[in-house]
Protein backbone atom coordinates (compact mmCIF):
# COMPACT_ATOMS: atom_id res chain seq x y z
CA UNK A 1 0.00 0.00 0.00
CA UNK A 2 1.22 3.32 -0.99
CA UNK A 3 0.41 6.87 0.89
CA UNK A 4 1.06 9.99 -1.29
CA UNK A 5 1.72 13.06 0.81
CA UNK A 6 -2.22 13.95 0.11
CA UNK A 7 -3.27 10.64 1.79
CA UNK A 8 -0.49 11.29 4.78
CA UNK A 9 -2.18 14.14 6.03
CA UNK A 10 -5.95 13.13 5.33
CA UNK A 11 -5.37 9.93 7.34
CA UNK A 12 -1.97 10.42 10.03
CA UNK A 13 -4.39 11.36 12.84
CA UNK A 14 -2.48 13.70 15.35
CA UNK A 15 -4.39 11.75 18.61
CA UNK A 16 -2.78 8.47 17.99
CA UNK A 17 0.55 10.12 16.55
CA UNK A 18 0.88 12.07 19.74
CA UNK A 19 0.27 8.63 21.60
CA UNK A 20 3.01 6.61 19.78
CA UNK A 21 5.40 9.06 19.58
CA UNK A 22 5.34 9.77 23.36
CA UNK A 23 5.81 6.00 23.61
CA UNK A 24 8.50 5.48 21.75
CA UNK A 25 10.85 8.83 22.59
CA UNK A 26 9.78 7.97 25.99
CA UNK A 27 11.28 4.28 25.58
CA UNK A 28 14.03 5.66 23.72
CA UNK A 29 15.42 8.07 26.26
CA UNK A 30 15.03 4.96 29.13
CA UNK A 31 17.44 3.40 26.38
CA UNK A 32 14.89 0.39 26.05
CA UNK A 33 16.58 -2.82 23.88
CA UNK A 34 13.39 -3.58 21.49
CA UNK A 35 14.31 0.00 20.41
CA UNK A 36 16.88 0.00 17.86
CA UNK A 37 18.46 3.31 15.90
CA UNK A 38 21.42 3.95 14.36
CA UNK A 39 22.81 7.43 13.74
CA UNK A 40 21.13 8.31 10.22
CA UNK A 41 23.51 8.38 7.08
CA UNK A 42 24.20 11.70 5.21
CA UNK A 43 26.07 12.05 1.97
CA UNK A 44 26.64 15.19 0.55
CA UNK A 45 25.75 15.94 -3.16
CA UNK A 46 28.82 17.61 -4.76
CA UNK A 47 29.88 19.41 -1.53
CA UNK A 48 26.79 21.60 -0.98
CA UNK A 49 23.96 22.13 1.38
CA UNK A 50 22.87 18.99 -0.61
CA UNK A 51 22.27 15.70 0.65
CA UNK A 52 20.90 11.76 0.19
CA UNK A 53 19.93 10.31 4.00
CA UNK A 54 19.09 7.82 5.06
CA UNK A 55 17.52 6.25 8.83
CA UNK A 56 16.55 2.89 10.17
CA UNK A 57 14.66 2.14 13.28
CA UNK A 58 13.80 -1.25 14.83
CA UNK A 59 11.22 -2.11 17.26
CA UNK A 60 10.74 -5.63 18.15
CA UNK A 61 8.23 -4.80 21.11
CA UNK A 62 5.50 -3.27 18.78
CA UNK A 63 7.01 -5.50 15.93
CA UNK A 64 8.10 -3.07 13.21
CA UNK A 65 10.86 -1.90 11.13
CA UNK A 66 11.10 0.87 9.46
CA UNK A 67 13.58 3.20 7.03
CA UNK A 68 13.38 6.32 5.33
CA UNK A 69 15.52 7.66 2.60
CA UNK A 70 14.92 11.20 1.38
CA UNK A 71 16.92 14.03 -0.39
CA UNK A 72 17.59 17.42 1.40
CA UNK A 73 17.84 20.37 -1.63
CA UNK A 74 17.10 23.43 0.81
CA UNK A 75 16.65 25.82 -2.49
CA UNK A 76 13.98 23.78 -3.89
CA UNK A 77 10.89 23.25 -2.80
CA UNK A 78 9.64 21.11 -1.38
CA UNK A 79 13.21 20.94 0.21
CA UNK A 80 12.87 17.36 0.78
CA UNK A 81 11.78 14.43 -1.13
CA UNK A 82 11.70 10.12 -0.47
CA UNK A 83 9.51 7.52 0.98
CA UNK A 84 9.23 5.85 4.41
CA UNK A 85 9.06 2.01 4.56
CA UNK A 86 7.53 0.02 7.17
CA UNK A 87 7.92 -3.74 7.60
CA UNK A 88 6.83 -6.59 9.59
CA UNK A 89 10.13 -6.97 12.53
CA UNK A 90 8.85 -10.66 12.54
CA UNK A 91 8.98 -12.00 9.12
CA UNK A 92 10.46 -9.11 7.28
CA UNK A 93 7.62 -8.37 4.82
CA UNK A 94 6.89 -5.39 3.55
CA UNK A 95 3.46 -3.91 5.18
CA UNK A 96 3.23 -0.27 3.02
CA UNK A 97 5.16 2.94 1.62
CA UNK A 98 4.44 6.64 2.31
CA UNK A 99 5.57 10.31 1.29
CA UNK A 100 8.48 10.51 3.31
CA UNK A 101 7.60 14.79 2.92
CA UNK A 102 4.12 14.48 3.98
CA UNK A 103 5.40 12.41 7.18
CA UNK A 104 8.71 14.15 8.33
CA UNK A 105 6.61 17.43 8.41
CA UNK A 106 3.92 16.15 10.30
CA UNK A 107 5.53 14.17 12.55
CA UNK A 108 8.35 16.88 13.36
CA UNK A 109 5.20 19.23 13.82
CA UNK A 110 3.75 16.67 16.46
CA UNK A 111 6.89 16.04 18.04
CA UNK A 112 7.75 19.67 18.76
CA UNK A 113 3.98 20.37 19.58
CA UNK A 114 4.50 17.29 22.41
CA UNK A 115 7.71 19.90 23.45
CA UNK A 116 5.49 23.10 23.56
CA UNK A 117 2.87 21.28 25.54
CA UNK A 118 5.37 19.88 28.40
CA UNK A 119 7.41 22.64 28.44
CA UNK A 120 5.36 25.96 27.61
CA UNK A 121 1.50 25.35 27.43
CA UNK A 122 0.95 25.58 31.60
CA UNK A 123 2.24 29.10 30.99
CA UNK A 124 -0.27 30.11 28.08
CA UNK A 125 -3.93 31.09 28.35
CA UNK A 126 -5.52 30.70 24.83
CA UNK A 127 -6.96 34.29 24.78
CA UNK A 128 -3.31 35.63 24.88
CA UNK A 129 -0.68 33.29 23.55
CA UNK A 130 1.31 34.28 20.20
CA UNK A 131 2.90 31.85 17.69
CA UNK A 132 5.39 32.59 15.55
CA UNK A 133 6.44 30.28 12.66
CA UNK A 134 10.19 31.24 10.94
CA UNK A 135 10.62 29.36 8.38
CA UNK A 136 7.62 29.15 5.93
CA UNK A 137 8.48 26.17 3.10
CA UNK A 138 7.34 22.32 3.79
CA UNK A 139 7.82 22.39 8.14
CA UNK A 140 6.61 25.80 8.76
CA UNK A 141 3.17 24.64 7.06
CA UNK A 142 3.09 21.72 9.09
CA UNK A 143 4.00 23.40 12.03
CA UNK A 144 1.24 25.77 11.34
CA UNK A 145 -1.75 23.07 10.54
CA UNK A 146 -0.15 20.83 13.44
CA UNK A 147 0.02 23.89 15.97
CA UNK A 148 -3.31 25.39 15.06
CA UNK A 149 -5.33 22.01 15.20
CA UNK A 150 -4.04 21.27 18.33
CA UNK A 151 -4.04 24.33 20.54
CA UNK A 152 -6.41 28.18 20.11
CA UNK A 153 -3.93 31.20 19.17
CA UNK A 154 -4.29 34.95 19.61
CA UNK A 155 -2.00 35.67 17.36
CA UNK A 156 0.24 34.25 14.51
CA UNK A 157 3.07 35.99 13.00
CA UNK A 158 4.99 34.71 9.71
CA UNK A 159 8.61 35.30 8.63
CA UNK A 160 10.72 33.26 5.76
CA UNK A 161 13.83 34.40 4.40
CA UNK A 162 12.10 33.98 0.77
CA UNK A 163 8.74 36.09 2.12
CA UNK A 164 7.07 34.90 -0.89
CA UNK A 165 6.68 31.92 1.14
CA UNK A 166 5.31 33.69 3.54
CA UNK A 167 2.61 35.26 2.14
CA UNK A 168 1.61 32.34 0.46
CA UNK A 169 1.14 30.28 3.61
CA UNK A 170 -0.92 32.89 4.94
CA UNK A 171 -3.42 32.89 1.91
CA UNK A 172 -3.87 29.29 1.87
CA UNK A 173 -5.07 29.52 5.67
CA UNK A 174 -6.87 32.99 5.34
CA UNK A 175 -9.82 31.58 4.99
CA UNK A 176 -10.41 29.45 8.23
CA UNK A 177 -7.89 31.67 10.08
CA UNK A 178 -8.24 35.42 10.49
CA UNK A 179 -5.33 36.00 12.91
CA UNK A 180 -2.31 35.69 10.47
CA UNK A 181 0.21 38.59 10.22
CA UNK A 182 3.46 38.72 8.47
CA UNK A 183 6.76 39.82 10.19
CA UNK A 184 8.84 42.74 7.76
CA UNK A 185 12.02 41.22 9.52
CA UNK A 186 13.20 39.57 12.84
CA UNK A 187 13.97 42.99 14.37
CA UNK A 188 10.41 43.50 14.52
CA UNK A 189 8.73 44.47 17.57
CA UNK A 190 6.41 42.24 17.39
CA UNK A 191 8.34 39.02 17.48
CA UNK A 192 8.66 40.01 21.10
CA UNK A 193 5.27 39.21 22.19
CA UNK A 194 6.27 35.89 20.80
CA UNK A 195 5.36 32.94 23.47
CA UNK A 196 6.22 30.03 21.35
CA UNK A 197 8.32 30.34 18.84
CA UNK A 198 9.43 27.26 15.49
CA UNK A 199 12.46 27.85 13.47
CA UNK A 200 12.05 25.46 10.39
CA UNK A 201 14.89 26.43 7.92
CA UNK A 202 17.87 25.59 6.80
CA UNK A 203 19.71 28.17 7.59
CA UNK A 204 23.96 27.98 8.37
CA UNK A 205 23.51 31.55 9.64
CA UNK A 206 22.24 31.78 13.56
CA UNK A 207 18.18 33.96 12.80
CA UNK A 208 17.07 34.57 16.23
CA UNK A 209 19.87 35.82 19.02
CA UNK A 210 18.73 36.88 23.44
CA UNK A 211 18.05 40.31 22.29
CA UNK A 212 15.16 39.44 20.19
CA UNK A 213 12.68 37.14 22.63
CA UNK A 214 10.95 37.75 25.71
CA UNK A 215 11.55 36.00 28.65
CA UNK A 216 9.78 32.72 29.23
CA UNK A 217 9.80 32.19 25.27
CA UNK A 218 9.86 28.75 23.89
CA UNK A 219 11.03 28.04 21.18
CA UNK A 220 11.13 25.09 19.07
CA UNK A 221 14.41 24.86 16.53
CA UNK A 222 13.57 22.25 14.58
CA UNK A 223 15.67 23.14 11.06
CA UNK A 224 19.16 22.40 11.14
CA UNK A 225 20.45 18.37 11.30
CA UNK A 226 24.25 19.08 10.16
CA UNK A 227 27.37 20.80 12.33
CA UNK A 228 27.03 23.71 9.91
CA UNK A 229 23.41 24.55 10.29
CA UNK A 230 21.93 26.54 13.10
CA UNK A 231 19.34 28.95 13.48
CA UNK A 232 19.72 30.29 17.10
CA UNK A 233 22.51 32.89 18.00
CA UNK A 234 25.08 31.21 21.55
CA UNK A 235 24.07 34.09 23.23
CA UNK A 236 20.60 32.64 23.32
CA UNK A 237 21.76 29.05 23.71
CA UNK A 238 24.29 29.90 26.25
CA UNK A 239 22.25 32.54 28.50
CA UNK A 240 21.78 31.52 32.14
CA UNK A 241 17.69 32.02 31.63
CA UNK A 242 17.91 29.37 28.61
CA UNK A 243 17.19 25.68 29.27
CA UNK A 244 18.17 23.16 26.39
CA UNK A 245 15.82 20.02 25.62
CA UNK A 246 16.53 17.75 22.86
CA UNK A 247 15.31 14.20 20.65
CA UNK A 248 18.10 12.98 21.43
CA UNK A 249 21.81 13.83 23.04
CA UNK A 250 23.63 11.51 20.85
CA UNK A 251 22.05 12.97 17.42
CA UNK A 252 22.49 16.44 18.77
CA UNK A 253 25.85 16.27 19.81
CA UNK A 254 26.96 15.30 16.18
CA UNK A 255 24.50 17.03 13.93
CA UNK A 256 22.57 19.54 15.96
CA UNK A 257 25.01 23.06 15.06
CA UNK A 258 23.16 25.30 17.85
CA UNK A 259 24.53 22.49 20.31
CA UNK A 260 27.93 21.66 18.87
CA UNK A 261 29.09 25.36 17.83
CA UNK A 262 27.65 26.86 20.83
CA UNK A 263 28.69 23.73 23.17
CA UNK A 264 25.41 24.79 24.82
CA UNK A 265 24.47 22.28 27.98
CA UNK A 266 21.84 19.73 27.49
CA UNK A 267 19.51 19.76 30.46
CA UNK A 268 17.66 16.31 29.04
CA UNK A 269 15.88 14.62 26.30
CA UNK A 270 12.41 15.14 25.83
CA UNK A 271 11.47 11.33 26.04
CA UNK A 272 12.74 12.17 29.87
CA UNK A 273 10.61 14.49 30.53
CA UNK A 274 6.80 12.25 30.68
CA UNK A 275 8.06 10.85 33.73
CA UNK A 276 9.10 14.15 35.47
CA UNK A 277 6.16 16.40 35.71
CA UNK A 278 7.81 18.52 38.88
CA UNK A 279 10.58 19.24 36.51
CA UNK A 280 8.21 20.86 33.77
CA UNK A 281 5.63 22.33 36.18
CA UNK A 282 8.95 23.77 38.01
CA UNK A 283 10.00 25.60 34.94
CA UNK A 284 10.13 29.49 35.98
CA UNK A 285 7.56 31.85 33.60
CA UNK A 286 10.87 34.10 32.83
CA UNK A 287 12.79 30.42 31.71
CA UNK A 288 13.69 30.31 28.06
CA UNK A 289 12.92 27.00 26.94
CA UNK A 290 14.59 25.42 24.00
CA UNK A 291 13.69 22.51 22.21
CA UNK A 292 16.22 21.58 19.82
CA UNK A 293 15.20 18.76 17.62
CA UNK A 294 17.50 17.03 14.58
CA UNK A 295 14.44 14.63 13.99
CA UNK A 296 14.92 10.90 14.70
CA UNK A 297 14.19 7.38 12.41
CA UNK A 298 11.61 6.42 15.39
CA UNK A 299 9.56 9.21 14.85
CA UNK A 300 9.45 7.91 11.08
CA UNK A 301 8.66 4.52 12.79
CA UNK A 302 5.23 6.26 14.73
CA UNK A 303 3.84 7.86 12.18
CA UNK A 304 3.90 4.78 9.80
CA UNK A 305 2.56 2.40 12.74
CA UNK A 306 -0.42 5.08 12.71
CA UNK A 307 -0.71 4.94 9.03
CA UNK A 308 -0.72 1.16 9.13
CA UNK A 309 -2.96 0.94 11.75
CA UNK A 310 -5.25 3.14 10.47
CA UNK A 311 -5.00 0.88 7.39
CA UNK A 312 -6.05 -2.44 9.10
CA UNK A 313 -9.24 -0.94 10.61
CA UNK A 314 -10.32 0.26 7.47
CA UNK A 315 -10.34 -3.22 6.25
CA UNK A 316 -12.06 -5.10 9.30
CA UNK A 317 -14.68 -3.04 8.82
Amino acid sequence: MYFDEFSVKENLSLSPLLEVLADVLHRYSKHDPSLEQPLRSILSINNQQNALLNLPCIDTQRGYMCVKTITSFPEILPAIDGVVSLFNSNNGRLLLIADAKEITARRTATVSFLATKLLALNKLKNENAVLTIIGCGVQGRAHLDVFTELFKWNKIYLWSRNMTHAIDLQSVYSSKLNNIELLENLNDNRIQQSDVICTCTASEEALLSLHQVKKGVHINAVGSFRATMRELADDLMLSSDTTVIVDSKESAMKEAGEIIQSKAEILAELGELFENNEFCNDISKDKITIFKSVGMAIEDLAAAIVLYEYLQECREK
